[in-house]
């Protein structure tokens, strides 16, 4: 891409730049998260030109994003403006996604499903949902930890019970969604994404320049990782600054390791208590074990998926000058967050 000179940043330069991201599948909610506030007068300026160029996806997303954002929006950037979002945009990478890309507040509404969900799927997602945002909310670590819990197991007995209806998984049933991710501690928050999205049948890639996670998988396990995640990001930043040894931690000045090494181990023991509670539900919750074949067949096909998608993907490393004190508390605070099924009962939906 030819770049202007940044004493040469036209609106016009600008709303240019925006329609060759939308092309290359960034939507407005993208361009916020890293572009800010801002830009947002120069997203309407390029909006009627997006859909003879991008993907009729993102031009959806463009729509429905747009038409989402309130009108007292700041006034379009100056020129001091313009440049400082000028050498943001012209570094952003191009996504891949975008032929299996949701808008994920569409799928967590049910808005993006092929077929509506019948009135028994609508009640079991509104319990799991309810449970989840509870678990948010409540200042009671006991309460929380009941409550994620028991959302986890009817989520799997609810994939059990459903799946052989929904017939093998196939390559087009996947979907893709965009966490956003705020800083600090992107990489770590990313982790827990991948510890909730594993054992439910999705995975994840990070564009960590950008803070965008993309979650890839069926629908249901999509929107379920979403509000799964959503419910333990929150639980885990407050029990990381309230722990026992955070005040210790941060009068050694030892904060940022404490941290760190709180936020590998959070992350690792939830992997560890979801993949339980998900194996601890009956097999024959689903057809005497009938479904397992499909749910079996449905992570292989995410995974199929993500390997096609982003082929180029890398490990992450995580290494991190240890804090004995902080994977302590990392490890109470994800078993607080989130116990095994021995501690809660399940009630049908």
């Amino acid at each position: 891409m030819h770049l202007p000179e940044l004493d040469d940043i036209s609106e016009q330069t600008m709303t240019n730049e925006l329609i060759t991201a939308a092309r290359q599948g960034w939507t407005p909610d993208d361009l916020r998260h890293v572009l800010g506030p801002a830009v947002v007068p120069l997203l309407r300026a390029a909006h009627p030109r997006v859909p003879g160029v991008a993907h009729p996806r993102i031009a959806a997303a463009w729509d429905r994003h747009l038409g989402e954002v309130a009108d007292d929006t700041p006034t379009a950037p100056d020129h001091r403006a313009r440049q400082v979002l000028a050498g943001d945009l012209w570094h952003l990478p191009a996504f891949t996604d975008t032929d299996v890309y949701t808008d994920r507040h569409a799928l967590l509404r049910g808005g993006d499903a092929a077929s509506g969900p019948s009135p028994a799927q609508r009640r079991a997602r509104q319990r799991i949902t309810g449970l989840l945002r509870k678990a948010r909310s409540t200042t009671f670590a006991a309460e929380a930890e009941s409550l994620v819990a028991k959302a986890q197991q009817l989520r799997q007995r609810y994939r059990l019970e459903h799946a052989l209806d929904e017939g093998p998984e196939e390559l087009g049933d996947v979907v893709s969604v965009r966490v956003h991710l705020h800083a600090p501690w992107i990489r770590f928050q990313f982790l827990l994404l991948g510890s909730v999205a594993v054992p439910n049948s999705c995975r994840t890639v990070l564009s960590g320049e950008v803070g965008i996670a993309t979650l890839l998988g069926h629908p249901d396990d999509v929107r379920h990782c979403l509000e799964l995640f959503t419910s333990l990001n929150h639980q885990r930043d407050y029990f990381m600054r309230h722990s026992p040894g955070a005040t210790a931690a941060h009068r050694r000045g030892q904060t940022s390791a404490y941290r760190r090494s709180f936020l590998f181990a959070y992350a690792n023991r939830i992997l560890d208590l979801l993949h339980q509670a998900t194996m601890d539900v009956p097999a024959d919750a689903g057809a005497s074990g009938g479904a397992l074949p499909v749910l079996a067949r449905r992570d292989a096909v995410a995974e199929e998926v993500r390997d096609r998608i982003f082929p180029h993907t890398s490990g992450m490393s995580f290494g991190h000058r240890h804090c004995h004190s902080g994977s302590t508390d990392g490890v109470a605070a994800a078993e607080r967050s989130h116990l095994g099924p021995s501690r809660t009962t399940l009630n049908s939906a």
